[in-house]
This record gives C-alpha cells, sequence and structure tokens, in this order.
C-alpha cells in the first residue's frame, strides 16, 4: 500500500499559472527544447523520403519510365520510406537501455555521431542499394532521438509545463516537416542531382548543432538521482532554473523511493508489461497506435503526392504540401492552450472525432461526381485542415500522454516501446500505401480516406474506454493513481 503522504502538494509549481511557471522555469523549457530539437530529424526524413516521389530528377535517377512518366517502383518506395522505422526500431529500444546506463546526455550525442555517418552515404548515393542503407543506419538514430527527447522533456520540467515540453517534440517534428516541404519545393524541380542531393545534405545541419551544444546542456536530474548522485541533481536543477532546488530534490527522490519499494532494483523491458504497469504501457502504446491509425502517415508523408496524382500542378502540389505543414505548426501551438485548459483526455478524444470526419468526407468526394476540379480541391482542403487538427488535438496529446504516463523507472523504457509502436506503422503504412496510391497499382486516391476513417472510428472507441486524464498530476501521484487502479473516466476527479 503506497503511503498515504500527499507528495503531490509538494511540487514547487503546481499552483502557479502554465505562463507564469513558463517564465520562471524559462531555462528548464529552453533546454528541454534544444534536446527536442533532434526531432525536427524524424519529421525531416518523413517528408524528404515521401516528397522527393514528387521530384521529376529523383524519380528519373532511381525509377523507370512507364508509359511515358518516371516512376519509382513500388517495392523501392517501401523499402525507403520503411528503411528509417526498421532502423528506428532497433534504435529506440537499444536506446532505452543506454540511455539508463549512461545519461541521456551521452547517448544524444552517440545518436548524432552515427547520423552524421549515415547522412553521408545518402548524400554520395548513386544507386538504390546505397540510398537504402544510409536510410537504414540514420533510422537508429531517428528512433533514439525521440526516445530521449521525450524523455528528458518529461523530467527537466515541472508539472505546469510538462505538457508543452512533451508535445513540443511533435512541434519540432512539424517544424522538420514544413522545413522539408520547403526544400523539397526549392529544389525538387531542378533537373539535375542537386534536386535530391541538397536535401540530404542539409540533415547535417542539426546534428552537428546539437553536438556543439551538448556540452552546457544538464543532465537529467532524475536520471542523476536514480544513479544516488543526489548533489548533481542538484547543480543540474539550478542550472535549470529551479529557485527551491530542495523541494524540487526532494519530491524526485520520493518518487524514486517509492517506485524502488514497489519494484525490483533492477529494471527491464518485461516489468513495462508486469502488475500495473502493464496498463500504463498498454496507454503509451495505445496513444502512438492512435497518431498511425488516423492516417497522419498518409496525409503528412505522402499528401504532395497525392495532390499531384488527383491532378493538380506540380508547383500548385508543393504549394499545398507547405500550407499542410505551416497548419500543423499552428495547430500544435494552439495545442498548449488546451492540454491544460481542456484536458489531455478530451482534446485526444474530440480531435480524432474531427479526424474521422475529415477522412470520410474525403472518400466521399472522391466518389462524387463533379466537374473539373472542384473535388480534387476540396480533398485537397480537407488534407491541409486534417493536419491542423492532428497537430492541434492529437499528435501533441499523445506524446503528453505517453512520456508522462510511464513510471520514471521505467520511462526511457516505456518510451521506447511507445516509438517501436510508431515504427512498426512505420514500416506497415508505407509498405501499403504505394500500392494503394499508385497509378501503377491500386490507383485509390481519395477512396483511401474510407479505409482510415474506418480505422480512426475504432480508436476512439479505444480512447474513451482507456486513456485517462493526467493534466496536473505530479509523477508520484500518477504512480498512486495506477497502484489502487483508478477507473480511467475517474482520473479527473481523484482524490487521494
Amino acid at each position: 500500500m503506497w503511503d498515504d503522504e500527499k507528495t503531490c502538494d509538494k511540487d514547487p509549481v503546481g499552483n502557479q499559472e502554465t505562463w507564469k511557471a513558463v517564465i520562471e522555469y524559462r531555462k528548464a523549457l529552453l533546454w528541454a527544447s534544444f534536446v527536442a530539437l533532434s526531432a525536427i530529424m524524424w519529421g525531416y526524413d518523413v517528408l524528404v523520403g515521401a516528397g522527393l516521389l514528387s521530384s521529376p530528377k529523383f524519380r528519373q535517377d532511381f525509377g523507370y519510365d512507364y508509359n511515358g512518366q518516371w516512376v519509382l517502383q513500388a517495392k523501392w518506395q517501401i523499402a525507403f520510406n520503411t528503411a528509417s522505422s526498421i532502423g528506428g526500431l532497433v534504435g529506440c529500444l537499444a536506446m532505452g537501455c543506454i540511455a539508463d546506463r549512461f545519461g541521456r546526455r551521452m547517448a544524444l550525442g552517440a545518436a548524432c555521431c552515427v547520423s552524421s555517418a549515415a547522412i553521408f552515404a545518402q548524400v554520395f548515393a548513386n544507386q538504390n542499394g546505397v540510398l537504402l542503407l544510409g536510410k537504414l543506419i540514420n533510422g537508429l538514430s531517428l528512433g533514439s532521438y525521440l526516445t530521449i527527447a521525450s524523455s528528458y522533456a518529461a523530467e527537466v520540467c515541472p508539472i505546469q509545463l510538462r505538457g508543452i515540453s512533451t508535445s513540443g517534440v511533435n512541434l519540432f517534428m512539424g517544424i522538420g516537416e514544413l522545413a522539408a516541404n520547403g526544400i523539397i519545393k526549392v529544389c525538387g524541380g531542378r533537373t539535375d542531382r542537386y534536386a535530391y542531393h541538397l536535401p540530404f545534405a542539409l540533415q547535417w545541419i542539426l546534428p552537428l548543432i546539437i553536438l556543439g551544444g551538448l556540452s552546457w546542456c544538464p543532465e537529467s536530474p532524475v536520471w542523476l538521482v536514480r544513479q544516488n548522485r543526489d548533489d548533481e541533481a542538484a547543480q543540474s536543477l539550478a542550472r535549470l532554473g529551479y529557485t527551491d532546488v530542495d523541494s524540487a530534490l526532494a519530491l524526485i527522490r520520493i518518487t524514486n523511493s517509492h517506485e524502488k519499494e514497489h519494484s525490483a532494483k533492477s529494471a527491464s523491458y518485461a516489468d513495462c508489461f508486469r502488475g500495473t504497469n502493464r496498463r500504463r504501457t498498454e496507454i503509451a502504446m495505445g496513444a502512438f497506435a492512435v497518431t498511425q491509425l488516423t492516417g497522419c502517415v498518409f496525409i503528412i508523408g505522402y499528401s504532395t503526392y497525392f495532390f499531384e496524382l488527383a491532378g493538380l500542378s506540380n508547383d500548385n502540389s508543393f504549394s499545398l504540401g507547405l500550407g499542410v505543414g505551416a497548419l500543423g505548426i499552428v495547430g500544435n501551438v494552439f495545442s498548449w492552450f488546451l492540454i491544460n485548459s481542456v484536458g489531455r483526455r478530451p482534446t485526444f478524444l474530440w480531435g480524432t472525432c474531427g479526424l474521422f470526419l475529415l477522412l470520410l468526407l474525403v472518400g466521399i468526394l472522391d466518389v462524387t461526381p463533379s466537374k473539373g476540379h472542384g473535388n480534387v480541391w476540396g480533398q485537397s482542403v480537407c488534407i491541409v485542415i486534417f493536419n491542423c487538427v492532428y497537430f492541434l488535438g492529437v499528435g501533441p496529446i499523445a506524446w503528453a500522454l505517453y512520456a508522462e504516463i510511464s513510471s520514471s523507472r521505467l520511462r526511457s523504457r516505456t518510451v521506447g516501446l511507445g516509438i517501436v509502436v510508431q515504427n512498426l506503422f512505420g514500416v506497415l503504412l508505407p509498405t501499403v500505401i504505394p500500392y494503394m496510391l499508385n497509378p501503377d497499382e491500386g490507383n485509390l486516391k481519395g477512396k483511401i480516406g474510407f479505409i482510415f476513417a474506418f480505422t480512426t472510428a475504432t480508436s476512439i472507441v479505444w480512447i474513451y474506454f482507456r486513456i485517462p486524464e493526467t493534466a496536473g498530476r505530479s509523477f508520484d501521484e500518477l504512480d498512486a493513481m495506477f497502484a489502487v487502479r483508478v477507473p480511467t473516466r475517474r482520473f479527473k476527479a481523484y482524490k487521494r
């Protein structure tokens, strides 16, 4: 039985308004943002891989002539678009162990070094196999980036900023997607190899920036306490801007002590599926499954290609692709106003309902007769709005939920398992989507909306019964609530 002491009340910023906390704990938020810069690489990779399908020169050099059009074979589309996810499966699991053993900073530095080497292979690839190898190795780092960024954000920021800092990982992914769309719009129409060499080469910028700043980056105080390095944890908290270091350190110690008392001393992936941790792991993994079942891979990764296949001009396709990314950024910023005031659960639930309606409309417009390009433009508008709604109420909330739902002791491993789910779908969906979209295969066009509308509907049911409200709860309090098995829909009103 857990101690009845209401340790959640000891949080030094638990009763502050969010935006006052942003000012007071700006250093913690800035360092969380610095580490989350690595997430830009993930978003960039997703869009560069799929966006280059719209580059005639890329299709010419890596594809074949099909009825007078340069087409990249579906099998190579699958290989290129799943290589990073396959690498990410290994990377996120390995990084969960590495980050626990050597710390968040050292793990991030290692990931940046591996990524820099893999980018070299992509830039100078002149054969499909070489490009595939570069993307596969880079995937190891991409999976690591997301694992470290979300864990670090949850551990260095106080309660009132935890939702903003963890959802910020999704924001940086969106920035990467927008940057990739913009670069492809500028370079994609070139008739030389710089059409794809430049988009690949620009990936070097962020790993070098992160490596340069890691020396000044404070280590996670939560990790330091778990290593019995309390003095260093206190120094880290001070560098992160905590004015009441003793209270913040005491809260971390209490949470760590409780978890040690109620679990084995050594943490493993098997522990994530034992006892009350099983429910927490299901929520973390399920939240990411929902984001993928809504069809975000199709909308975000293939939007430009879809616009082109639907009959829009190459220039309009690239411009709309930029619109998709830009509205996503706007949506993510507005999610910060909802994540604490409205809460995680209702925002996640109603956001997913909105995506269901938009996907259904995309499918309906495809089977409805029309003159000219009216329906095509209607579908395109739905896709642009979809991305805004996704970044407003689904994507950021999933990142906040899965980073804070796990116990501190198992966080890096639970986070890794969440990334595993994302990468599994990152392998499955890019395998299927080209066969559904390509003109030489299924050629479904907008009818693909019906498929994802169905999977989104099943997600809505799961969210209603399984996603709890975690806003405003300390990690110690969440541990206690899961220990006494508080029902999902009673989380918000529960009092110890």
